[in-house]
């Protein structure tokens, strides 16, 4: 069952079209990494479907709502929700104190159901130890596990992922790629990751890959088909990647 449709979406800034007529479906339940060269669209495309961006032409429906016109706030409610890449935490609130704020926010409850909502995130990306520690003290692996449990804080349908994994060693992205897997296995949350040269990231993750060059799909399909198309090979990855 499609959950999101990216409609002839067209992004313009000055004479520059970041995205030129995307076009794509998501299901239910499905991880799709969105990669590409620096300037392709990529982040521009996220911000299109959370919000923070509206298309100049083109439209985004999510669970068969028009949403093109809708704030981001209340794409959050919808269940929509974005983990950044760069987290941006409240450095003297606790653990816990900043995956409330982001379940009180972006899922709109009450206190204690926030509180609850939150532990629950916590034990899920495995802060649940440190949830009274502050925030400012946490390493910089914990700081991504913390945004991204600030994102499942609002209990959401679709998490759109910026570089959640940019910066980790080997070892991190391997255990991240796990955690992240786990969300569509065994919570039915649908994913779009924007992934920067972690191609073993996202052939460990992704059930489609979506390859964009200069603001348009020049590839699309499971990983191993996306990523062996030639153009693919030229214009991003400068030799087969495996």
């Amino acid at each position: 069952m499609t959950l999101l449709k990216v409609e002839n979406v067209v992004k313009k800034f000055g004479g520059l079209r970041a995205l030129d007529g995307v076009s794509f479906e998501l299901g239910r339940g499905e991880f799709v990494a969105v990669v590409g060269p620096n300037g392709s669209g990529k982040t521009t495309l996220l911000n299109v479907i959370n919000g923070v961006y509206k298309p100049d032409e083109g439209r985004v429906v999510f669970e068969g709502r028009d949403v093109t016109d809708m704030p981001p706030y209340k794409r959050a409610r919808l269940g929509i929700s974005r983990a950044f890449q760069v987290p941006r935490p409240f450095p003297e609130l606790t653990v816990l104190e900043n995956v409330v704020v982001g379940a009180i926010f972006n899922g709109g409850y009450g206190k204690e159901e926030a509180v609850r909502v939150a532990e629950e995130a916590l034990r899920f990306v495995k802060l649940y130890e440190k949830r009274h520690q502050l925030a400012g003290k946490l390493t910089f692996n914990e700081l991504r596990l913390l945004e991204l449990a600030r994102a499942l804080a609002g209990r959401p349908k679709l998490l759109l992922l910026d570089e959640v994994m940019a910066g980790l060693t080997p070892t991190e992205i391997d255990e991240m790629a796990a955690l992240l897997r786990r969300l569509s296995d065994e919570r039915g949350i649908s994913a779009i990751s924007m992934v920067e040269h972690r191609m073993r990231a996202v052939a460990q993750l992704a059930d489609r890959v979506i390859v964009m060059h200069q603001g348009r799909i020049i590839a699309e399909g499971p990983p191993e088909k996306a990523l062996s198309d030639p153009r693919v090979v030229e214009v991003y990855l400068g030799k087969p990647w495996r």
